[in-house]
């Protein structure tokens, strides 16, 4: 916030003034999960820029090949995957799957566990789907904590 005021004060208390729910990710009331960050529009035109020179016919029958080579990529990636997430969040489960193998886990009652990070201590609600780290509730994609307790819970 101390860089938002630097730049314009009037920002900072625009901020305050319409709450933490409508701009932080932390803070808000409804599942958002990950936000898309890609514009379809801006890859087309970054894609087409050399393309706009060509006859209409020629243009379009460029737009269709590139459609359909895209199409094609993604679909194949898509086989690829063993979950039915998407290629983005099938990575970021692997990652907090690899994370999640160096944590010590102890449990305190059925679904309410410990995760040791060397010297953090995280608390994690399996039952609610929480995790003092926040990343779990967050995402809703169990960050390498609740993996490390689904594991425990496994084993034992």
């Amino acid at each position: 916030m101390s860089k938002i005021e630097e730049i314009d004060p009037r920002v900072k208390s625009y901020l305050y003034d319409i709450g933490y729910h409508r701009w932080s990710r932390v803070h808000v009331t409804v599942n958002r999960t990950w936000t898309m960050t890609s514009n379809i529009a801006e890859s087309l035109n970054a894609v087409t820029k050399d393309a706009r020179e060509l006859p209409i016919f020629d243009l379009l029958e460029y737009m269709r090949t590139l459609l359909e080579r895209w199409t094609k990529e993604k679909l194949l990636k898509a086989k690829g995957t063993f979950t039915f997430l998407g290629y983005k969040f099938n990575k970021e489960l692997e990652k907090n799957s690899t994370l999640s193998q160096k944590l010590r886990v102890r449990a305190s009652r059925d679904h309410i566990h410990i995760v040791i990070d060397g010297v953090k201590r995280y608390i994690i609600c399996l039952e609610s789907k929480k995790c003092s780290y926040g990343q779990f509730q967050l995402d809703e994609l169990p960050c390498a904590h609740a993996l490390a307790a689904l594991r425990h819970m496994n084993e034992t």
